[in-house]
């Protein structure tokens, strides 16, 4: 697959087969997504990974962050997933993977937000699937949360993807053409 087919063909997956991945097969993903231009600022390690595994560790990670956020949501709209009846915040994918980026960094979002793109674009060309979740984004900033995962000292966790085998593949929703300005 080229990278303009992976592009128009990736899609966000919500539903994966109980299925391992190699460890050489997601380190090789984390290497693709480690290739993100980064500018200078960001120096010449800006990215950290946590790769969590193991479905029955993943299911605890996605009960306290889905706890989490009912005991910390904002108030106003945005937050009636915490209420949906069997929400899984990690869709019962065997792996996540935390993208973290250096603390206090004006470039960490962006870094890490190539990075992710990068691991999308890696996985889907591999044949696997990928999702952005940002549900357990207010748990995974928690100090007790970093300790527990292993977030390094002076990172914080950007991004989380879940990744696995795709057991359902939505059709993609049709795009229009983008407003482009020219001056």
């Amino acid at each position: 697959m080229d990278v303009i087919e992976a592009i128009h063909t990736r899609r966000s997956i919500r539903a994966y087969e109980a299925r391992d991945i190699e460890r050489n097969l997601i380190e090789e993903i984390l290497w693709d997504a480690a290739q993100a231009p980064t500018p200078p600022v960001s120096g010449s390690d800006p990215f950290a990974f946590v790769v969590i595994q193991g479905a029955e560790w993943i299911a605890e990670c996605g009960a306290l962050a889905l706890q989490y956020a009912r005991e910390h949501r904002a108030p106003g709209p945005g937050y009636d997933w915490v209420d949906q009846p069997g929400f899984s915040v990690f869709f019962n994918a065997p792996i996540v993977i935390v993208i973290c980026g250096f603390a206090g960094s004006r470039q960490a979002i962006q870094d890490c937000n190539r990075a992710g793109q990068n691991l999308m674009l890696s996985a889907h060309s591999r044949g696997l699937g990928t999702c952005w979740v940002g549900s357990p984004m207010q748990w995974i900033g928690d100090s007790q949360t970093k300790a527990d995962l292993g977030i390094p000292a002076g990172y914080e966790a950007l991004a989380v993807f879940t990744l696995g085998y795709p057991a359902d593949t939505p059709a993609g929703k049709p795009r229009q053409r983008p407003r482009v300005i020219w001056r």
